[in-house]
């Protein structure tokens, strides 16, 4: 295929959605209040403590900033949680009925901890929240709805390389379909979770484009071997990656597939491989190991808080006769269920969906997206002699695989499963975006490819902004 359009344009058009990616995380970051982003108020605690203290959390560190604790109620933010029928308390003017109130909590209340609730993010890997004390040093004096709106931003341009990532891992399956590589990034800058996630104060947005960077350069030593250069990447990569979020460690296995690969394949360079190979996983080992060996000390565990033995969550109906294969099945379904909700678009904590016929209608779309990828694999075989598009695929399915023995572990150990969201997979967003528009379009003719990628921008457009103005604002606000 012919290109559209020169190359320097291209990249500018990529430049300009990763523009859009800060802007409307902007926006979007004003439309939310205060803490209704996904433990929104865990992960500022931190930033505030590093911040506020001038270290990391250790040992006795579990709770959360007084300031934190009564903005909860200042915003109203217990009646909220997960209760649909409850509205945030706004006046017509223009501040909320207490937002005043924020203004009138002392300085101190940011180093005292003298309420005691505790913080489920307090010992939680610190690279994130130590390169947010930046932004908030830079603007400590305004109050704390001012504070929270800083960091929100900073984690809006955190997230905007994801659009790059998009463009890199697109051009590699598709180096002469100049069409994909833009529609591609510009679903994944319009993903309506993706952008509520990049939009208040977490680390997932950060996480989701270390976790696309690394299967960006998994496709790259698949197709130019394990070279010094990409070991050294890929070390430093997977191990800030775990530094942010040890959910990293999901992507583990794709990354020993490719290097195995390249090991077999490429019989003369094996030691060379080998030598690379040690050189990223000390990369990696070194600084891992130093968080695990911390993490095992605070939290008795090598990289997560747990948020049982620590109190932070209580169980009360324990269920240890659940049988295992009954658990298991009903995990899948729920993949096929709430999980595909949650992954399109169930905004804040108070989980505002959108009405069922359009999840329907994506179910629909990703049916035939389905079918679609089998029809391309039964017209051009060869396909299935692509390394890339298997570990591609796996790097999909294997993060769910990982979710679900770590739900039965906990299921074993508490008599209950930990439950499993929709953002938990939008690491996966971009391979999951390109094999749903790669399926999609082989239901039509070449001839028709141009018009639905015109088609999928503009049905993005209006999902971003319905999911906005007609849900999202009205759901706080009117």
């Amino acid at each position: 295929m012919t290109a559209d359009f020169s190359l320097g344009r291209e990249r500018t058009i990529i430049a300009l959605l990763c523009g859009l990616m800060v802007v409307k995380g902007i926006l979007w970051g004003l439309a939310f209040p205060l803490w209704q982003g996904p433990d929104e108020d865990d992960h500022y605690a931190v930033i505030q403590f590093i911040a506020e203290m001038g270290r990391l959390p250790d040992v006795g560190d579990e709770v959360l900033p007084d300031d934190i604790v009564r903005s909860r109620e200042i915003a109203d933010v217990g009646r909220l949680d997960y209760n649909p029928e409850q509205r945030q308390p706004f006046t017509t003017g223009a501040m909320g009925g207490r937002e005043a109130e924020f203004d009138t909590l002392p300085d101190s209340t940011r180093r005292s901890f003298d309420d005691g609730t505790v913080g489920k993010l307090m010992h939680a890997t610190p690279l994130y929240y130590a390169l947010a004390t930046i932004p908030y040093h830079l603007f400590e004096s305004g109050n704390l709805l001012e504070r929270v709106w800083v960091q929100r931003i900073f984690a809006s341009v955190m997230s905007a390389p994801l659009v790059l990532v998009a463009w890199l891992i697109t051009r590699h399956f598709f180096p002469h379909d100049q069409r994909m590589r833009i529609t591609i990034p510009f679903l994944v800058a319009l993903h309506p979770m993706i952008t509520e996630i990049s939009s208040v104060v977490s680390v997932d947005g950060l996480f989701f484009v270390l976790y696309s960077a690394v299967l960006w350069l998994v496709l790259r030593i698949l197709r130019d071997g394990l070279s010094r250069k990409l070991a050294v990447a890929v070390g430093i990569l997977f191990a800030v990656g775990v530094l942010v979020k040890p959910t990293m460690n999901g992507i583990a296995p794709i990354v020993a597939l490719a290097v195995l690969v390249d090991f077999v394949r490429r019989t003369g360079a094996r030691w060379q491989i080998v030598k690379n190979a040690l050189l990223m996983n000390v990369l990696i080992i070194v600084p891992v190991g130093w968080w695990m060996q911390r993490s095992l000390r605070l939290s008795d565990d090598l990289f997560y808080f747990n948020p049982v033995d620590k109190g932070h969550r209580i169980i009360t109906n324990p269920f240890y006769e659940y049988p295992f294969w009954q658990h298991a099945a009903d995990y899948w379904q729920s993949v096929w269920g709430g999980i595909f909700v949650t992954w399109w678009a169930d905004f804040g904590w108070l989980d505002t969906p959108l009405p069922p016929v359009v999840y329907d209608g994506l179910r629909v779309l990703t049916i035939m997206a389905i079918i679609g990828l089998i029809i391309q694999i039964v017209r051009r075989p060869r396909l299935l002699k692509r390394p890339d598009a298997w570990l591609t695929a796996l790097a999909v399915l294997f993060p769910i695989v990982l979710i679900q023995v770590y739900d039965l572990s906990f299921w074993q150990q508490y008599g209950v499963g930990r439950g499993l969201q929709g953002r938990y997979w939008l690491a996966m967003v971009v391979p999951m975006l390109l094999f749903w528009v790669v399926g999609l379009l082989a239901w039509l003719p070449q001839r028709w490819h141009g018009v639905a990628h015109q088609a999928l921008r503009a049905g993005f457009v209006v999902f971003h902004f319905v999911s906005l103005l007609g849900y999202i604002l009205p759901r706080y606000y009117l």
